[in-house]
C-alpha cells in the first residue's frame, strides 16, 4: 500500500515499511526502511537532526537551512556537484559541466508500466512515480517504485528525460540508491567462476567502498548481482537483513559505501565500465529494475521473499508455478560422439527408470563433431540423425517422453558456413585479430539483422518437430568490442537489449516450450533471463559436494523451481571426486531434477536406486520445487549442511542432511527446525538408501568365512547386484519439540561396530533425507 502524505510518502508491504521524505532544501530523502511500522502525520522522530555542518561540510544554502550539507544526510537519489561527496547514483554532463541539482517536484500513483526493451516484473499491487527536476538544466528524473505486498518486495527503476536543447552525456545511472544508518552490518555476496559458481563471501563492513560487479558482458559467474546486508553475529533465521537484486543480464555494478559518520550507501544498476549514453532533446533513458527486500528473520527471510517474488512476478507464461519434468541430458554420456541409435537407446533406458524428458545436447547440427566448428550452421546433421529432428522427436515421443534440444544461438564459429557468408555478424575490431573463447566468437546482437537471423533459424527449427524444452547456452564472455556506428559506450547495454528482443520474439512464438538458460553453467543466473526462461542451469559442475556449495549460494537468491540440478556419474567429470549416488541425488532433489550420465552403464543396484530416487522426487515434486526453503545449517561454516522445504500449510516437509568429511569423533547430529512448525504430531522417517558393500573394504573379511580381495572381481560383481540397506529411523514427534530441542539422530559410524538398527553409515560426502508429515 502506498500513502502519499503532505510531508512524506509511505510504502507498505505485508511486513515492511519504506518512507521517503523531503528536506528543507527540497531534496528527496530516505527516512526509513525496515519492519512495518505505524505512524500518523508526524515523522519528526524518524528524521535525522543536523543543526551545523561539520568542518569541511559544504552548506547547501545557508539562507534556507544552515545545517544542511548534502554530504551528511540520507538522500534518495544523489547526484554530483552540490556538496555530497559520496558515491553518486547519477553522473551526467553537458556543455555546462557535471553539476546538476534535482529537487522534488511531485508524487503520484500510476498504472502498470513497461520498460522499453527491458524485462519488467509482472503487475504490482501499486506503483508510485516521484518526479525530480533540475529547472536550470531542464532535465527531469522519474523514480518509479512498485510494491509487491505478499513478497515483501519493493522495486525501483529510474528514468532520465532531457527536456533541454543541450546534449546530455550519461556516465553513470543507478537503478536505485539507498542510504541507511550502519547498525553493524556485514556484506554477503556470491562469487565464483566456471564450475565454482555462487560461493558465499562474507565481508565485515568498515569505512570504505565495496564494489560487486560484472565486466563480462553478462551478469557473470564471477559476481552475481544479488547480495545481502545483514546484522553481524546473527543466525540464518533471525536479525535484520536486506536483500538486493537486479532484473538485468549484462554488466552490472553494486556499490556499498560506508563513510566515517556511520552511514551506508547502497546502489545497484548498469555498470559504468565502458558505458556512456547520449541523450538529445526530448530523449529518455530507462534503467533496469532493481529489487529490494527486508526481513527481520535473517538470511532465510530475505531468500524466501526473493523466491516468492521470482516465482510469482518474474517467471511467467505456461510454466509459472508449474511442476517441471525430470530430464535426462545426453552430454556427459556421449559428448559429440552419438548417432540416432545411441540416442534412442539412452531414451529407452530413461523411460525405464521414470524420466519424463530427453534432452539432446550439443553436436546435432552442421559438421559439429568438436567445439571448433559449425556454430551458426543450424541445419541438422543427417549423418548422425538420418530422420531429421522430427523423426527423432516422434520416436522419443512414442516412448512416452518429451523431447528437448540444446542451442547456442548467440555464438558463431570462424570455421562455419555462416561466418564465411557473414563475417560481419561477429563482434570484432577492425584491423585486429579477434580473441577466441571456447574456439568461438560472439554474434553482434546490437545489429538488427543479426537478431533477425537468430529469430529466423530458431523459428524454423522449433517449428520442425515437437520440441518441448530448449537449453539456451552461451559459452563465452564478450571481448573485442566495436560498434560500426561508433557508439561504443552503449554497446554492452544494446547487446543485452538485442538479446531481450530475440528472447521476447522467440518465447512469444513458442509459449509452451520450457526454456532453460545456461551460460557455461551459471554465467547468466539472473532475474532478467528468468523473465523469459523459467529454469537456469546453475553450473556445469555436477560433482555432488561442489553442488552443495553452488546450490547453497544460488538458493539464497533464486527459488528451487529455477535451479537445474543433475545427477551425474562418479567420479565426476569436473573434479574426479567420488561421491555416493544417493548424495548426488539428495543434493539435486533440492532443485529441478535431471540426470546426466549413461544409464546403460549403471549396475542393477544403481538402476534400482535411480528408479527409487525418481519415484520419491515425483511423489514430493511440488513440495521440493515450490515449498518454503530454509537453510538450517550452512556448509560454509560447518562440516555439515541442513536444508529444509516446508509446505505452505506446514503439514509436511523434507530435510536434507549432508556432511563433507567423516569424523573420527562424530558428535550428536540433531534435526531441528526454526520456530515454524505447528503444534501437531509429525511422523518422520528417513528415505531408505543403499550402502555399497565395497564401502567396508577389507573389513568384509571380518564377517566372511573365507578371505576375499575387497578390490577383486568377486566383490565388484556382488556390489553390482546387491547392496546393504541403510539404517531405519522413524519418529512421532510434536512440532514444538522439533522447533525447540529437535531429534537426536542415531550416531554415525565411529570405527567400531555397525548394524542398520543402531548406526548411521554416511562416510565422506554422505547424506540423508528425512520426510515428515502431520500424522
Amino acid at each position: 500500500m502506498i500513502n502519499i502524505k503532505k510531508e512524506f510518502i509511505k510504502l507498505d508491504t505485508n511486513n515492511t515499511t519504506y518512507i521517503i521524505g523531503v528536506t528543507t532544501t527540497n531534496h528527496l530523502s530516505q527516512i526509513y526502511y525496515g519492519d512495518k511500522i505505524t505512524i500518523d502525520d508526524d515523522i519528526s522522530f524518524l528524521k535525522e537532526k543536523w543543526f551545523y555542518p561539520h568542518g569541511f561540510g559544504v552548506t547547501y544554502d545557508q539562507s534556507v537551512d544552515p545545517g544542511i550539507s548534502l554530504d551528511y544526510i540520507s538522500l534518495e537519489y544523489p547526484s554530483v556537484g552540490k556538496g555530497d561527496f559520496r558515491e553518486a547514483a547519477l553522473v551526467i554532463s553537458s556543455v555546462d559541466g557535471y553539476t546538476f541539482d534535482f529537487k522534488f517536484d511531485s508524487a503520484k500513483l500510476i498504472d502498470d508500466y513497461k520498460l522499453e526493451g527491458l524485462p519488467t516484473p509482472l503487475k504490482a499491487d501499486q506503483n508510485l512515480l516521484v518526479t525530480l527536476k533540475d529547472d536550470i538544466a531542464k532535465v527531469k528524473l522519474e523514480l518509479i517504485y512498485s510494491v509487491y505486498e505478499k513478497s515483501d518486495v519493493i522495486t525501483r527503476t529510474t528514468r532520465l528525460i532531457n527536456e533541454s536543447n543541450k546534449e546530455i552525456k550519461i556516465h553513470n545511472i543507478a537503478s536505485m540508491s539507498l542510504d541507511m544508518v550502519d547498525e553493524g552490518y556485514e556484506l554477503l555476496n556470491y562469487n565464483g567462476g566456471w564450475i565454482t559458481e555462487m560461493h558465499q563471501s562474507v565481508k565485515n563492513l568498515e569505512p570504505g567502498i565495496y564494489v560487486n560487479d560484472s565486466k563480462n558482458g553478462t551478469s557473470s559467474n564471477k559476481h552475481n548481482p544479488f547480495f545481502m546486508l545483514k546484522e553481524k553475529n546473527r543466525s540464518l533465521n533471525d536479525g535484520k537483513c536486506f536483500g538486493f537484486n537486479l532484473v538485468y543480464s549484462g554488466n552490472h555494478k553494486e556499490v556499498i559505501e560506508v563513510n566515517t559518520y556511520h552511514r551506508i550507501r547502497v546502489q545497484s544498476g548498469i555498470n559504468s565500465y565502458c558505458f556512456e549514453e547520449t541523450l538529445l532533446e526530448n530523449e529518455t533513458f530507462e534503467t533496469p529494475v532493481a529489487v529490494l527486500t527486508f526481513s527481520s528473520k535473517g538470511q532465510n527471510g530475505v531468500s524466501q521473499n526473493m523466491h516468492h517474488f521470482t516465482n510469482n512476478y518474474i517467471v511467467r507464461g505456461k510454466w509459472a508455478n508449474k511442476e517441471r519434468p525430470v530430464l535426462l541430458n545426453n552430454w556427459e554420456a556421449t559428448y559429440f560422439n552419438f548417432n540416432e541409435a545411441k540416442i534412442l537407446s539412452l531414451a529407452k533406458k530413461a523411460k525405464e527408470v521414470g524420466i519424463e524428458l530427453f534432452v539432446l545436447d550439443d553436436g546435432w547440427f552442421g559438421d559439429r563433431n568438436n567445439d571448433d566448428r559449425a556454430l551458426g550452421d543450424w541445419e541438422v546433421n543427417l549423418k548422425k540423425l538420418p530422420h531429421d529432428l522430427k523423426g527423432l522427436a516422434d520416436k522419443i515421443n512414442k516412448m512416452g517422453l518429451m523431447f528437448g534440444l540444446w542451442f547456442e544461438p548467440e555464438m558463431i564459429s570462424e570455421n562455419s558456413r555462416c561466418y564465411e557468408a557473414h563475417p560481419e555478424y561477429a563482434i570484432k575490431c577492425p584491423n585486429r585479430k579477434p580473441s577466441l573463447g571456447r574456439n568461438q566468437l560472439v554474434m553482434d546482437l546490437t545489429k538488427v539483422e543479426v537478431q533477425d537471423y537468430i529469430i529466423s533459424f530458431l523459428t524454423k527449427i522449433l517449428s520442425s518437430a515437437n520440441i518441448e524444452y530448449v537449453k539456451w547456452d552461451m559459452n563465452r564472455n564478450l571481448t573485442d568490442i566495436y560498434d560500426s556506428s561508433l557508439n561504443h559506450g552503449s554497446f554492452y547495454h544494446r547487446y543485452v537489449k538485442g538479446l531481450y528482443r530475440v528472447l521476447e520474439e522467440v518465447t512469444s512464438k513458442f509459449p509452451d516450450i520450457l526454456f532453460e538458460s545456461c551460460s557455461g553453467g551459471g554465467n547468466r543466473t539472473d532475474l532478467g533471463m528468468m523473465c523469459y526462461m523459467p529454469q537456469n542451469w546453475a553450473s556445469d559442475d555436477t560433482d555432488g559436494f561442489e553442488r552443495m556449495l553452488i546450490q547453497s549460494g544460488v538458493s539464497a537468491a533464486y527459488p528451487l523451481s529455477t535451479i537445474g540440478a543433475h545427477v551425474s556419474t562418479s567420479p565426476s567429470h569436473q573434479l574426479l571426486r567420488r561421491t555416493p549416488i544417493d548424495t548426488r541425488f539428495n543434493v539435486a532433489m533440492f532443485g529441478v531434477l535431471g540426470y546426466e550420465l549413461d544409464l546403460g552403464k549403471l549396475s542393477k543396484v544403481e538402476k534400482q536406486i535411480v528408479k527409487d530416487q525418481i519415484a520419491f522426487y515425483k511423489e514430493h515434486r511440488r513440495l521440493l520445487q515450490y515449498g518454503t526453503f530454509y537453510q538450517l545449517k550452512s556448509i560454509y561454516n560447518n562440516n555439515q549442511m541442513i536444508w529444509m522445504v516446508l509446505s505452505e500449510d506446514k503439514k509436511e516437509g523434507i530435510y536434507g542432511f549432508y556432511q563433507a568429511i567423516a569424523s573420527a569423533r562424530p558428535g550428536i547430529d540433531v534435526l531441528r527446525t526454526v520456530d515454524v512448525l505447528n503444534d501437531e504430531l509429525y511422523h518422520i522417517e528417513v528415505r531408505p538408501q543403499k550402502i555399497d558393500i565395497k564401502t567396508f573394504g577389507e573389513l568384509l573379511n571380518r564377517i566372511t568365512p573365507v578371505n576375499i580381495n575387497s578390490e577383486g572381481i568377486l566383490v565388484h560383481a556382488i556390489s553390482r547386484r546387491m547392496a546393504m540397506n541403510s539404517e531405519k529411523e522413524v519418529y512421532d514427534v510434536y512440532g514444538n519439540v522439533l522447533n525447540a530441542g529437535g531429534i537426536r539422530l542415531k550416531n554415525q559410524w565411529a570405527g567400531t561396530g555397525w548394524d542398520q538398527d543402531t548406526v548411521r553409515l554416511l562416510g565422506d560426502f554422505g547424506s540423508r533425507v528425512y520426510y515428515f508429515k502431520v500424522k
